[in-house]
């Protein structure tokens, strides 16, 4: 048996608690007021939510007939709730029966505890009760008995109930969503995988289980068979599973959206920016990468630019990879640009070395990557920084200050 809680408009429900108003009853909007009135909302009250508001929609988009309060951004602060909402979750269930799967939602394995408090419904109640009075957060409780249905009852199903849970039996999963046609509904079907579904007419959960694993296999990889397994309203893996997991390959990753057109040659300057923390992660986790991509978007969405390339050798050095970089930078377009992303793939333990006898490691290098982090470890990033950090087109100081591109406080 498994619970999925998730807090309602999380971001927007702590902004709520920390000034002692109703989440229910407040209309408040998390978005960065100072970026004017195309700033984006990451995150609105349920007050606001149930009247049509929307997430990840612009302020200009909130009907004018609503006034509200604007709350900016402090990522910081969302993360200390989701450490004391864990805190709470221990309160309950063993850490092995826990599984984060996002800053908001998790997983719990209660198929052990549920019986001290007499029913699922019992135990789950108790729980969202105890996160309301402790931190003033709604939280909401999907049941099911494995991870799929308990995911989908809380999508689905236990947003809507008055005391925000719900239990998805097997029987019940046949009986209302097997014939349902909105796939982009059910949990990890996106659009894309919707469309290809359609072309090989299927559209409906119930035609998803009749239809030949084989085929889903050859047309999605493995994952088909997961879509075959779900569609039957079945699920093997466990948190423990998830826990135990290893991902065959790994990247590193930045991206951000430029606060206006940068040309060609300033978006060099962010771009090297990101670069650069990025090879002080992989100097920190003692790793080195052979494969760069990296992604230019241009402006008003005209098109963009995607470019991965392999290095000779494994390393984790900054200017060796920044000139690597700069060669394939040279042939883009000469447009405006809005939007950087870069990724490191393809990673060796930096003591396994490199297998070729043209590797020589840059000793000077690492000693100087060695001070930057201990540095950083004890009076912050933006204590030490690259020259280019002081070119006007630099937005290394500002996202040194953000958590995920937003407000760290």
């Amino acid at each position: 048996m498994y619970f999925c809680i998730d807090m309602k408009c999380f971001f927007a429900s702590v902004e709520c608690a920390e000034r002692g108003l109703n989440p229910l009853t407040t209309p408040l909007v998390v978005a960065d007021g100072s970026r004017g009135q195309g700033a984006l909302c990451l995150a609105v009250s349920p007050f606001l939510k149930e009247r049509g508001v929307k997430n990840r929609g612009r302020l200009f988009e909130i009907p004018k007939e609503y006034s509200y309060f604007i709350a900016k951004p402090r990522m910081k602060k969302y993360i200390e709730y989701a450490v004391l909402i864990h805190r709470i979750f221990l309160k309950y269930v063993d850490s092995s029966d826990i599984h984060t799967y996002s800053v908001d939602e998790a997983f719990l394995h209660v198929k052990e505890y549920y019986s001290v408090y007499g029913s699922i419904q019992a135990m789950a109640l108790t729980i969202l009760e105890d996160i309301r009075l402790t931190l003033g957060i709604i939280a909401t409780c999907g049941a099911g008995d494995n991870l799929y249905l308990a995911k989908l009852s809380l999508d689905i199903f236990a947003k809507k109930q008055k005391n925000n849970y719900h239990y998805l039996s097997l029987k019940e999963y046949y009986a209302t969503l097997w014939e349902s046609k909105d796939l982009t509904s059910i949990w990890q079907i996106g659009k894309g995988i919707a469309q290809r579904l359609h072309k090989l007419n299927i559209h409906t959960l119930h035609e998803l289980a009749l239809a030949d694993p084989n085929l889903l296999k050859k047309e999605f990889g493995v994952i088909g068979l997961d879509l075959y397994e779900h569609a039957w309203g079945k699920d093997t893996t466990t948190i423990q599973d998830i826990k135990s997991y290893q991902p065959i390959s790994k990247s590193f990753s930045r991206n951000q959206i430029l606060f206006r057109d940068y040309t060609k040659e300033e978006a060099w300057v962010p771009l090297v920016e990101m670069l650069f923390l990025l090879c002080m992660d992989l100097s920190r986790k003692k790793i080195m990468a052979r494969n760069i991509s990296f992604y230019i978007g241009y402006s008003k969405h005209i098109d963009s630019y995607h470019k991965s390339f392999t290095l000779d050798c494994f390393t984790d050095d900054f200017f060796k990879l920044k000139n690597e970089l700069k060669v394939k930078y040279e042939v883009i377009a000469d447009k405006p640009i809005r939007q950087l992303g870069i990724s490191l793939h393809n990673f060796i333990e930096k003591e396994k070395g490199n297998n070729t006898l043209f590797y020589q490691p840059n000793i000077k290098y690492e000693n100087l990557s060695d001070v930057i982090t201990s540095v950083w470890q004890k009076y912050g990033k933006n204590k030490l920084v690259i020259g280019t950090a002081l070119e006007k087109e630099s937005t290394l100081y500002e996202r040194n200050k953000k958590i995920g591109g937003h407000n760290s406080e």
